[in-house]
């Protein structure tokens, strides 16, 4: 359709928004505002996740610390599991529990 067939030249769509749904300015600059507090976030995750890495490694070493709590030894003939609770006193026996139900130590 066109103007000159009897249509109003206010009925006539010109391809914008009405007055009513464009965007102010202040519209836009929240929008923007958002749009960069959203991605200072997204790359702050990300800066954290790379510095985190091996922090474990650099602050946590030591000679006094072993890092093994739990774990299974197995040999030819005979299967246990060694557990210690970092609960337990310094020198004290672990936990030495074996495939058929027995148990030594601190248990």
């Amino acid at each position: 359709m066109t103007v000159g067939e009897g249509v109003p030249a206010a009925e006539v769509y010109d391809g914008g928004l009405p007055d009513r749904l464009s965007p102010s300015h202040g519209s836009s600059l929240l929008r923007a505002t958002m749009l960069l507090a959203g991605v200072f976030v997204a790359v702050a995750l990300v800066l954290v996740t790379i510095a985190d890495r091996g922090t474990a490694d650099r602050f946590a070493a030591g000679p006094d610390l072993d890092m093994m709590t739990t774990g299974s030894i197995e040999a030819a003939p005979r299967q246990y599991t060694v557990r210690r609770s970092v609960l337990q006193a310094p020198g004290s026996a672990p936990c030495i529990l074996f495939a058929n139900g027995g148990h030594r130590g601190a248990c």
